[in-house]
C-alpha cells in the first residue's frame, strides 16, 4: 500500500507518469515570476492520510500547502495558486524544480509515513532576443481576425460568435474575442482556431495569450483551456477536467501566457478551446486572445 503523486497533465493511474516541462516566454512577464501548479494525489494506503505539498530549487521560493485529510482509496486534485516565485531571468534559462508530497497519519502533520518527489523541467524562452524567426504574429491591430475563426463545441453551440474587440487588449487597439450566450445548464465549451504551417526547424513554439471571463461570475465558472494541434490531437491542458462545481479551476479576468511546442514542417488547424460550467442561470462566457506568435530556430 502506498500513495500516488502526479503533477500537471498526468493521466490517472494505472497509466504511466510522463516527464513534464513548463514552457513560457519571458517577454512582458512580471518580475518576480509566479508559478501555479495542479497536483493529483491518490491514497492507496489502508488508512486516512494528511497530505502536504512543497518544493525546492535554488532559484525558487515555494509555499508549503497542507491539503488536509484523504481517505483510504480516495484521490484529490488541487490547484496550488502562487505555489512558487523566483526573480525573472534576464535570458533564456532551463532549470529543474522538485515538487514533494509528504503523507502523514495525523492532522498535526507530525507522523510522516510516505514521501514522493516529482521533477519538472522549466524552460524560459525569450522571443525578442534576436535568435528567433517569427512566422506568425497576430495582434489583430488592423481590425481583422487575421485568419482566426471558431465554433461552439458543447452546450449552447448555436450562439457562438467571434470578432475583434477593444475592451481587453495586450497591444492596443484590438484583440480577438469569442463568446457564447448560455441557454444550457452544464458544460459549455467553444474554440478559436486557425490553419497554420510550421517551419522545418528544430525548435518551434506557439505563444498564446488568453483571457477568460463571465458576465455572471456567481453562476458561471471557468474550468479549463486546452490547445490542440489539429482536431483530436490535444497538446496542452490547463485547469481541471470538467465538473459541475461552483468554482473556477483556472483564473478569470487576467491574461494567461501559454507556450506550446509545435511539430515542425506540418500544416494543421491550431485550436484553443475554453470550457465553462453554468449552473442554469444563463449569461455570457467570453475569451480573448492577443499577440499570438509562432517562432522557431535550429
Amino acid at each position: 500500500m502506498s500513495v500516488e503523486f502526479r503533477v500537471g497533465e498526468d493521466e490517472v493511474p494505472p497509466n504511466p507518469i510522463t516527464p513534464h516541462s513548463i514552457l513560457t516566454d519571458l517577454v512582458n512577464l512580471p518580475d518576480p515570476l509566479i508559478m501555479s501548479l495542479i497536483v493529483a494525489i491518490y491514497n492507496y494506503d489502508g488508512v486516512q492520510l494528511w497530505m502536504r505539498v512543497d518544493g525546492w530549487d535554488a532559484a525558487w521560493s515555494f509555499t508549503t500547502n497542507n491539503l488536509g485529510a484523504l481517505g483510504s482509496g480516495l484521490n484529490m486534485t488541487r490547484r496550488l495558486d502562487a505555489f512558487g516565485s523566483r526573480p525573472k531571468p534576464a535570458a533564456e534559462t532551463t532549470e529543474t524544480i522538485n515538487v514533494r508530497l509528504r503523507a502523514y497519519t495525523d492532522a498535526g502533520y507530525t507522523n510522516l509515513k510516505w514521501t514522493y518527489t516529482r521533477t519538472i523541467e522549466v524552460l524560459f524562452i525569450k522571443s525578442d532576443d534576436g535568435s528567433w524567426t517569427v512566422y506568425y504574429d497576430n495582434d489583430f491591430d488592423d481590425g481583422t481576425l487575421q485568419g482566426w475563426s471558431g465554433a461552439g463545441e458543447a452546450g449552447n453551440v448555436g450562439g457562438f460568435s467571434i470578432a475583434v474587440a477593444n475592451d481587453f487588449v495586450l497591444s492596443p487597439p484590438w484583440s480577438a474575442r469569442a463568446q457564447i450566450a448560455l441557454a444550457n445548464a452544464g458544460e459549455n465549451r467553444f474554440r478559436m482556431s486557425k490553419d497554420i504551417t510550421t517551419p522545418n526547424r528544430n525548435r518551434v513554439y506557439g505563444i498564446l495569450n488568453v483571457r477568460l471571463s463571465t458576465t455572471e461570475p456567481a453562476h458561471d465558472y471557468c474550468k479549463h483551456v486546452l490547445v490542440r494541434q489539429g482536431a483530436g490531437n490535444q497538446i496542452l491542458f490547463d485547469g481541471q477536467p470538467y465538473t459541475a462545481s461552483a468554482s473556477d479551476d483556472i483564473p478569470r479576468n487576467t491574461w494567461l501566457r501559454i507556450v506550446v511546442a509545435l511539430t515542425k514542417n506540418m500544416t494543421f488547424n491550431l485550436q484553443i478551446a475554453f470550457d465553462y460550467y453554468d449552473d442554469g442561470w444563463g449569461g455570457t462566457v467570453r475569451a480573448w486572445q492577443d499577440d499570438f506568435l509562432v517562432i522557431s530556430k535550429d
